[in-house]
């Protein structure tokens, strides 16, 4: 009884790490990694999906707003067994697609404007996040492991 009602919950269920780089070239428009799965006990992973999120604040105290967007998204509909103390590695490469503000736009014509559309980030209070998230649903279980690493977008 107590062995269903912890993998029900996914207590030493599956685990799972995201191996992506610090750095990533936004001009490059993909992120290539590693999904990282590992168990105590014989489980089955229905699928994984990896997807890039920004998370854009905008203004300051009581007027502050924030945002988020999911800028790509994969998902690896497999069926994968994970034996026990057998980690297993999938590698993925995920596209993006950046989302403009009408201001981060305006910067991009010259140097001249690049300038004027910092410094009206910058008086907003403006700036963005982005992160890897990796969620794998497991057959059997109420609770899917999921993991989530900051990148920078340079």
């Amino acid at each position: 009884m107590f062995e269903k009602v912890k993998q029900y919950f996914g207590i030493e269920g599956v685990k799972i790490n995201l191996v992506v780089p610090e750095d990533v070239r936004h001009y490059e428009k993909k992120v290539t990694g590693i999904v990282q799965l590992s168990s105590m006990n014989r489980q089955v992973v229905q699928s994984i999906t990896v997807k890039m999120i920004e998370r854009y604040e905008r203004g300051r105290s009581n007027a502050k707003r924030i945002d988020e967007y999911e800028l790509g998204k994969i998902n690896l509909d497999k069926n994968i067994e994970i034996a026990p103390d057998a980690p297993l590695k999938l590698e993925f490469t995920l596209p993006f697609e950046l989302l403009r503000s009408e201001v981060e736009a305006f910067g991009t014509k010259n140097f001249i404007f690049k300038g004027i559309a910092n410094a009206a980030k910058l008086a907003y209070g403006a700036q963005s996040e982005f992160f890897i998230i990796a969620e794998a649903k497991v057959k059997g279980t109420a609770l899917s492991p999921f993991v989530k690493k900051k990148i920078n977008l340079l």
